[in-house]
């Protein structure tokens, strides 16, 4: 009896160890091939979404840096819409001053004032947002390098 019982515990044992080794197996995160330059490495983590440990900044970094790039763009977009306003807030501000009339022309150039306002602050935003798009490309590139270091290791 004792021996069928020792018999038992040891084949649950290794069925247990077995089936242990095989959920290890399958959560090993897949490591990078070393000596990959950093466009290499990018397109390899793009085809290989399980490498968790060497990816995963490198692709919230491709995120922020997609992310900063429309924002800049937008803000592009604002600052070129206001200027446009600008321009054709001057054009009627010439047309009152021809006209000789005076309220107008006083309307008109607080609007040009409050709309050079909204560009300089608008173009204010841009610098930011490229200083953020900046930082976010100079992160993303050292991930990739320690993604690199490691995958050499």
């Amino acid at each position: 009896m004792s021996n069928a019982k020792l018999a038992a515990f040891v084949a649950a044992l290794i069925v247990a160890v077995g089936s242990n080794a095989s959920a290890q197996s399958s959560q090993l995160a897949v490591k990078s091939p070393p000596g990959l330059t950093r466009a290499r490495l990018v397109a390899w983590c793009k085809d290989h979404p399980n490498a968790r440990a060497d990816c995963r900044q490198v692709r919230a970094d491709t995120r922020e840096i997609r992310a900063d790039r429309k924002e800049v763009r937008a803000d592009a977009r604002e600052v070129r819409a206001d200027r446009k306003e600008v321009r054709a807030d001057r054009k009627e501000l010439r047309k009152d001053i021809k006209a000789g009339d005076k309220k107008e022309v006083k309307a008109d150039k607080k609007e040009i004032k409050s709309d050079r306002k909204e560009v300089k602050a608008d173009k204010k935003e841009i610098k930011s947002d490229r200083k953020d798009l900046r930082e976010d490309r100079k992160d993303r590139r050292s991930d990739v390098r320690d993604a690199r270091k490691v995958a050499r290791k």
